[in-house]
């Protein structure tokens, strides 16, 4: 596998391709042709919560994805802020590490067919970050990226990306009005439990989680939890 020609055509690609439908047929061809069966591009706006993703995943896992704010809990999205490089992973490897949560999230994706992959994370405006990433069915070979790999990965996703963040037709979005996290402790008050119970479960602080209820409630001008969750259920937000 030549990451180095993989990105270079992904580069070509974008530059030349007149639309966007071209632009994301080209995508998935190169995509495949390098030995991967998916490609997502994901763009992760907290400022104006419109996080929504370009894919060819299945369509029903992209829902749940969104559904399920797993873009709050994806091991590969927390790999992706804190390493700001291209890297591989592969689920066995991430499952010996992970916590119960993610083991849930990772026996999700495998049964939709995603189990390796290679994911170029980029920083984008007002210090927001997009992905990009090709995914496999199969277990990859470890492997690190060079200097020179991880240089034009990133060119490849800044490309695509300008091309893609304005777009009208996203293949998944999340809904406008919370951002992933708040939706995600929305969706634990749900399941009945506590802002302590939520705190642990996302290893966040007590107070952190209160603030974000607190968002919240002002965001939907609702007085408490229940009428902030009877009115996110009638939008679609969680």
């Amino acid at each position: 596998m030549n990451m180095r020609t993989l990105f270079h055509e992904m580069i070509d690609s974008t530059a030349t391709t007149s639309t966007e439908d071209s632009l994301r047929a080209a995508v998935a061809r190169i995509t495949t042709k390098h030995g991967f069966e998916r490609f997502a591009y994901l763009n992760l706006d907290a400022v104006s919560a419109r996080s929504f993703a370009v894919s060819n995943y299945p369509q029903d896992w992209q829902a749940m994805y969104f559904g399920r704010s797993y873009m709050a809990l994806d091991p590969v999205v927390t790999m992706g802020k804190r390493m700001m490089r291209a890297f591989q992973w592969c689920v066995d490897e991430q499952r010996r590490r992970a916590t119960k949560d993610e083991r849930g999230f990772w026996d999700a994706a495998s049964q939709f067919g995603i189990r390796a992959g290679v994911t170029v994370p980029i920083r984008v405006c007002f210090g927001q970050v997009a992905m990009l990433t090709l995914a496999s069915s199969q277990n990859l070979r470890p492997r690190e990226f060079c200097e020179t790999e991880c240089a034009v990965a990133a060119t490849s996703a800044t490309f695509l990306h300008s091309r893609l963040v304005s777009t009208n037709c996203p293949t998944t979005q999340r809904q406008p009005g919370l951002s992933d996290r708040e939706a995600l402790c929305l969706g634990w008050i749900a399941a009945g439990k506590s802002m302590q119970d939520i705190a642990e479960i996302l290893g966040l602080n007590y107070h952190t989680v209160r603030w974000d209820l607190d968002n919240i409630r002002a965001k939907l001008n609702v007085k408490n939890l229940k009428q902030a969750l009877s009115l996110a259920l009638q939008l679609g937000l969680i």
